[in-house]
């Protein structure tokens, strides 16, 4: 079995066989580095694999359009998955962070250990303010949500484009029809003869539609889906004071960050923390 995607990418008559298998790979890498910032406790290390995630999660809708450019229906079914991610706040403010990690300086977030060695950061200080969706909340928690979003937006792209999104949906003998694939040209594009799949019987076409499948890759759409359904922890309500004195150091770094002077004012900041009392904690602006 070819194990490359790009293998499964060949160009057809009169049609272009065309993959996720690429946008799925970046989803996975996404989801990768969502994974290690929820145990990151090193502030430098958790701003590399913070930008890494950024640049791995803007990747995915690059790639589906890249993939998908030329599939009839397409650019209209984009337009209206544009626009849904124009209207998330969330959205545009991870693709503004993307575009700020890239071109600018590093992403700030400030963050404080939770002790037992585990650490919490919170986005606080960018030059867009930060969504009262993701306000107050681990920044691992959501980059998770992040990934659950794009994911969703790859599986509606499969349910609309099922026969272009998957080489082993292209290759059935519906898929076959739809696209008005050539089985020869199939062969010859996976490396083989043409008619090497070709018995002499006229009624194998399925046969040979079937042996042609199981040398292409599929997408994993099941571990797709695993992202899509991720549900996000709860946020405390913005009522409800922090539990820990730690927490309550974040809460209020935040609140001075993004508050409407956005900036620290120390003074102040120390009072609140004296008045809430507690235990030892520390606070890092990354």
């Amino acid at each position: 079995m070819f194990s490359s995607p790009h293998n499964t990418v060949a160009s057809l008559s009169p049609t272009r066989l065309t993959s996720l298998l690429l946008v799925e790979e970046r989803l996975l890498e996404a989801k990768y580095f969502a994974r290690r910032l929820a145990k990151q406790n090193d502030r430098d290390r958790f701003g590399y694999e913070l930008n890494a995630f950024l640049a791995a999660a803007r990747s995915v809708t690059f790639l589906v359009q890249k993939e998908m450019v030329r599939v009839p229906g397409f650019a209209h079914w984009w337009d209206g998955q544009r626009r849904d991610l124009s209207n998330d706040s969330a959205a545009r403010f991870f693709l503004e962070l993307r575009n700020f990690s890239q071109k600018e300086g590093r992403v700030s977030v400030v963050g404080g250990s939770l002790g037992r060695g585990r650490w919490s950061y919170r986005f606080a200080g960018n030059s867009e303010r930060v969504p009262a969706s993701l306000l107050h909340r681990d920044v691992a928690d959501c980059c998770h949500e992040h990934v659950g979003k794009l994911a969703r937006v790859v599986l509606s792209c499969a349910e609309a484009f099922p026969y272009q999104s998957c080489p082993r949906m292209a290759l059935t003998p519906e898929g076959v029809v739809a696209l008005q694939l050539s089985l020869e040209q199939v062969e010859e594009s996976l490396g083989f003869p043409r008619g090497w799949t070709e018995t002499g019987d006229p009624t194998s076409r399925d046969r040979r539609i079937q042996v042609l499948r199981e040398h292409v890759d599929g997408v994993d759409f099941a571990a797709i889906s695993r992202q899509a359904n991720w549900k996000p922890k709860a946020a405390p309500p913005s009522d409800v004071p922090a539990s820990t004195f730690s927490e309550q150091i974040l809460t209020s770094l935040v609140r001075q960050l993004e508050g409407s002077e956005r900036r620290v004012i120390t003074a102040e900041l120390a009072a609140e923390l004296l008045l809430g009392g507690g235990s030892d904690a520390s606070a890092r602006d990354s």
